[in-house]
């Protein structure tokens, strides 16, 4: 058919023209069509909420959940929109806000960053703020004074002489109002516009309109306000190699109020590198972490980081001098933890001779820090037998959970330490090739004491092997580190845990 439309297009050409080559002109390639990009907006709109201080000249916010203080960069509407707060004064606002660097210059040299307003939903210069959440919708009015909270099925109705609860019998929205209705009694009909409170400095992103037994009031009312961050919010760690073989620890925390740090920790050189900043989602897969403080300078410098659920990936990497491995930060179950200690915090501990034997007795804390590990992994428990000890490792008074676990070979099992911290327990290390019994030495680093390992089997030559903690972690692969030294530092307590052929341990369940 398109071979047809050719041939008919051109017949009709030669007669127009009076005049037609034999041979047809060859029909020109088709320009490439290049694809339309579409820009990735990586500053987009974050929800906030916390308190907003205004005073003549500047306004200050702090976000709910942390102490850290922003710049606001207050527009002429805004102004003239916040002028019930005519004198200095603190109030709580939720609004809609991109977040860019301050500038050199004080006083906005003070802060981390800015926050540029661009859609004020509720603000008050009283009541609870951070400490209430909105469940489906408040709504409020004067002359007279009325209140209605609604929750689950149920509208609560509030005057100051009296209070009953009502069951809403229809509900949903036509061309653009909300309402809620019970019976013949009550109608409450809501409508996302600008609305003034005037018993207190307040404004609203809703106005209401209230019937109850014939009687009307107006007002305004507040929806609830969502700021989905707890999943991002965190503190990620990951160790990664340098050319001295120490490695290289970073802990990146991002806070609940928008603050970050990143750490660079040398383990070898004991040098520390901290840089400040800010953060934001980009969309529920994406943030952006953006350094604003290095080295007691104010700079700018941005990492976008993809999220999987599990781990933070940084884009591009090189770009930001993090090399070709990367830079995957595992999120973590408590906050940072200081790779080195305070020099002289540590006092050389002595051990009486003890032979612990491992225990596969069912215990709450064991089965629940496996099970968080395990979910941490996204590994299936699939039967998974283990025995288990409690332990003191690094003099802290509060035992630490050891477990040996039947991931087996021929050079031994696996053992999984969890640190004991704030009375809940934080994976800590892995270990493999783990035979029975091992050692606890009288020698110690970053006040962990280390452990002794018979290593033998895969084509390994039997011999004691030294695990020193680096600040981090106990070594992975325990035939990879070096021998003991001789005599051996032997602080007398050994670990004795039973062959799983033989039917030992507690399977997960």
């Amino acid at each position: 058919m398109r071979l047809l439309q050719l041939l008919g297009t051109a017949v009709i050409g030669c007669i127009t023209l009076a005049a037609c080559s034999s041979s047809p002109e060859p029909t020109p390639a088709p320009k490439k069509v290049e694809p339309v990009k579409v820009a990735v907006k990586l500053n987009p709109a974050t929800p906030l909420k916390g308190q907003l201080s205004l005073k003549q000249q500047t306004a200050i916010f702090t976000p709910c959940g942390g102490d850290t203080q922003y710049w606001v960069e207050l527009s002429a509407s805004d102004r003239q929109l916040l002028q019930g707060f005519a004198k200095p004064g603190q109030g709580y606002a939720e609004f809609s806000a991109r977040f860019d660097n301050v500038s050199k210059q004080a006083p906005q040299a003070d802060y981390p960053a800015k926050v540029i307003p661009l859609e004020w939903q509720y603000v008050a210069a009283e009541g609870p703020g951070c400490q209430k959440e909105i469940d489906e919708l408040s709504a409020w009015g004067n002359e007279p004074d009325w209140h209605i909270d609604i929750q689950a099925n149920q509208i609560k109705f509030s005057t100051p002489s009296s209070s009953v609860s009502k069951t809403i019998s229809r509900s949903g929205i036509d061309q653009g109002l909300h309402y809620w209705q019970s019976g013949d009694e009550l109608l409450l009909e809501v409508q996302q516009q600008r609305c003034l409170g005037s018993m207190v400095n307040s404004v609203y992103s809703y106005t209401a309109k209230l019937n109850y037994k014939g009687k009307s009031y107006q007002g305004c009312a507040r929806r609830p306000f969502t700021q989905d961050i707890a999943a991002l919010a965190g503190y990620y760690q990951v160790k990664l190699p340098t050319a001295s073989g120490s490695g290289r620890v970073v802990d990146l925390s991002l806070n609940s109020d928008f603050s970050a740090e990143l750490r660079s920790s040398y383990l070898e050189q004991d040098k520390t590198f901290t840089e400040k900043g800010y953060w934001f989602p980009v969309n529920d897969k994406q943030l952006m972490f953006t350094i604003s403080q290095s080295r007691q300078q104010q700079i700018k410098s941005s990492m976008v980081f993809n999220w999987d659920g599990r781990l933070l990936k940084l884009q591009n990497p090189e770009q930001h001098q993090q090399g070709s491995v990367g830079l995957n930060m595992m999120k973590m179950s408590g906050p940072a933890v200081a790779v080195t200690s305070p020099a002289n915090s540590y006092t050389e501990r002595s051990f009486e001779p003890a032979s612990l034997i491992a225990s596969s007795d069912y215990d709450p804390q064991v089965e629940a820090a496996l099970k968080h590990y395990f979910k941490l992994h996204r590994t299936e428990l699939n039967g998974t037998k283990y025995q288990w000890w409690k332990f003191d490792l690094n003099g802290d008074g509060q035992d630490e959970i050891i477990t040996y676990v039947d991931w087996c070979g021929s050079g031994g099992c696996s053992l999984l330490i969890f640190e004991g911290h704030n009375n809940g327990w934080r994976f800590l290390s892995k270990t493999t090739l783990v035979r029975s019994p091992f050692f606890l030495a009288s020698s110690s680093h970053a006040r962990w004491q280390d452990l002794l390992l018979e290593v033998s089997g895969g084509g390994a030559k039997a011999s004691l092997r030294l695990l020193r903690f680096d600040g981090l972690s106990y070594p992975l692969n325990p035939s990879l580190q070096p021998e003991a030294p001789q005599p051996a530092p032997l602080s007398g307590v050994t670990f004795h845990a039973e062959a799983f052929g033989q039917g030992a341990g507690r399977a997960l369940k």
